[in-house]
């Protein structure tokens, strides 16, 4: 089995490639066939065994290129059968991966590096006839500029676009596993994608040349590697990730990605560094307009405009499409597009405080603890009215509730605050958990945390509702209720950007009034009132799918009922919906 390391080593090993051959290893082809023949009647661990020695095997012959080509084309199809196969161990889990999981994850990697391995070898050598026939030319002196024209490299751009493809792979994976990839991973991702732009081969239409799939050329697989990394995939639930990862190549046709920039975007990657694509800020380590960096510019309102036309076309009914699209064009919008002003980068006090997430854990701590039937009392209701299900989970509720550090207190007027995530013994993390390749020293170390629990999906997603407070203070509590808009989980400890809604909070009941073909149960709501220094109106946060704009509602605490109307809805997630509200 081929470890990071083990690939790492390999690929920068500066042995030289031996003579070339033109020879057909008519001999080792038949071999390959015969074992990939035999591979439906193996185990899965007897598959992976023989797939790594046909990828040795075709990595270490001296053959022509073209036919280590054709031949790769079919062991990559058998590898691909059998890694659809591991995924299906882990990807549908809610929690951490377990150990035999993880170690799908390993054999699959190890697949994907045998394959870059011997696509690198393609590139190596092809590379290499390029410059030696530029140098012949050169060495013709005038009679160069009077040569037809050179045709684009094919067998160049194919091993690139394989290599892409796995590298995609390979991070892909990382996302589910909420690790942070390797910055080697995007060091050759870089420089291949660069490789493929000084060739002039980015472009090319590979369709008539390999299986491409939905994307056909490096510059169009570059691009959907760069906007996976740019959404943030490590801060959503597994589903959505998984949703995203098959919407992409869809996403993709809307971007616009230039290596000379268009527009003023500030989303650029530097090609030749091990950095994915970010956002330029005052911190940026280059400043990508500066004529001597090679940059990509990636413009994404073209993108968020595609989301919110596909919003207005999607089927009622498909919301998981909907809220995901809905809940990544405000996250674009937030991070890329118009970044808020007013987030403060130094700051100038801190203090601990309480977070709690999850819609009904926050309105069991709003509601005083109170169960949700005794909280809009039940027993005056109709059977028809009555919720369908509590508030309160003992067990959930403990685990909901995460210790915090806020730097800004609760009369500031900013609406974007930022906190960070801390440990359960409420202490901030004082070294940074480095779990990535380190290169000291020319050595190389391979590190691998045994905590299982950091591959399980953070408690806090992109688009969450959070509930902070300080000390808890009955007559006049200090509640913020908001929404997660941005999460980095790479730092010492994790940091939250966060959107206040409202501090005036009060949780009731809610049920539909009218309709004969929807539900008219009571479910938990939240009533925002009115904020001058947020500058927002009366709002309700309801859970999703229940209501629409326009309804006519009956709120509930207790024994007392006022009749409401839905207005316009001003934010839409899979986990809530928040609509403005007039009285009747």
């Amino acid at each position: 089995m081929i470890t990071l390391s083990m690939f790492r080593e390999h690929l920068d090993s500066t042995e030289p490639l031996p003579p070339l051959s033109n020879r057909s290893v008519n001999g080792q082809e038949r071999y390959l066939l015969k074992m990939l023949a035999t591979l439906p009647t193996l185990t899965q661990e007897q598959q992976t065994e023989h797939l790594e020695s046909l990828l040795t095997v075709l990595r270490e012959s001296n053959m022509d290129e073209q036919q280590r080509l054709k031949l790769m084309a079919t062991v990559i199809d058998a590898s691909d059968r059998l890694i659809a196969a591991f995924r299906q161990h882990y990807i549908y889990e809610t929690g951490a991966l377990s150990q035999d999981q993880m170690s799908y994850i390993a054999q699959m990697q190890s697949l994907h590096y045998l394959i870059i391995m011997v696509y690198d070898k393609v590139v190596r050598r092809e590379t290499q006839l390029s410059e030696a026939s530029l140098n012949q030319s050169s060495d013709k002196g005038w009679q160069r500029f009077f040569g037809a024209e050179t045709k684009p490299d094919s067998t160049l751009a194919i091993a690139i676009y394989q290599s892409l493809l796995r590298y995609q792979k390979l991070l892909a994976e990382e996302a589910l596993c909420y690790r942070k990839p390797s910055d080697y991973l995007w060091s050759k991702v870089n420089q291949l994608y660069y490789l493929a732009h000084q060739r002039k081969v980015a472009d090319i239409d590979l369709s008539i040349h390999t299986v491409t799939n939905q994307t056909n050329s490096i510059h169009q697989l570059y691009c959907q590697i760069c906007l996976h990394h740019l959404l943030n995939l490590r801060a959503m639930r597994r589903p959505n990730i998984l949703l995203v990862q098959r919407l992409l190549p869809e996403w993709l046709n809307h971007m616009v990605a230039t290596m000379e920039p268009a527009t003023e975007t500030k989303v650029f990657v530097d090609l030749k560094s091990n950095n994915p694509p970010s956002y330029l800020t005052v911190n940026s380590h280059i400043n990508p307009y500066e004529d001597r960096h090679d940059c990509l510019f990636i413009e994404l309102t073209p993108i968020v405009e595609y989301f919110e036309s596909r919003k207005k076309s999607l089927y009622r009914g498909r919301y998981s499409e909907y809220s995901l699209l809905n809940a990544i064009s405000m996250t674009i919008s937030y991070r890329y597009l118009q970044p808020p002003l007013t987030l403060a980068t130094k700051y100038t006090s801190k203090q601990q405080a309480k977070l709690i997430t999850n819609f009904n854990d926050i309105h069991y701590h709003v509601g005083h603890s109170k169960i949700f039937a005794n909280l809009i009392a039940i027993k005056n209701l109709r059977e028809e009215d009555r919720p369908l299900y509590d508030t309160f989970d003992s067990e959930r509720s403990r685990s909901s509730v995460i210790n915090i550090e806020i730097f800004d207190d609760y009369e500031s007027s900013s609406a974007y605050r930022k906190l960070h995530l801390l440990p359960k013994n409420g202490k901030p993390n004082e070294k940074v958990a480095d779990k990535n390749i380190f290169n000291k020293e020319r050595l190389i170390v391979e590190k691998h945390d045994s905590d299982l629990s950091l591959t399980a999906p953070q408690p806090l997603h992109i688009m969450s509702l959070i509930l902070v407070y300080g000390s808890e203070n009955t007559e006049q509590p200090n509640w913020s209720i908001g929404v997660v808009r941005w999460f980095n989980v790479d730092t010492k400890n994790p940091e939250v950007e966060w959107q206040i809604l409202g501090h005036k909070i009060v949780a009731c009941g809610l049920r539909l009034e009218g309709s004969k073909t929807r539900s008219h149960h009571f479910v938990p709501v939240f009533i925002l009132g009115k904020d001058e220094q947020l500058q927002t109106t009366g709002t309700l946060i309801v859970p999703p799918f229940y209501f629409q704009a326009d309804d006519r509602v009956v709120m509930r605490i207790g024994n007392k009922q006022t009749t409401l109307r839905l207005g316009r809805r001003l934010m839409m997630t899979d986990k809530f919906s928040q609509y403005e509200v007039a009285q009747l």
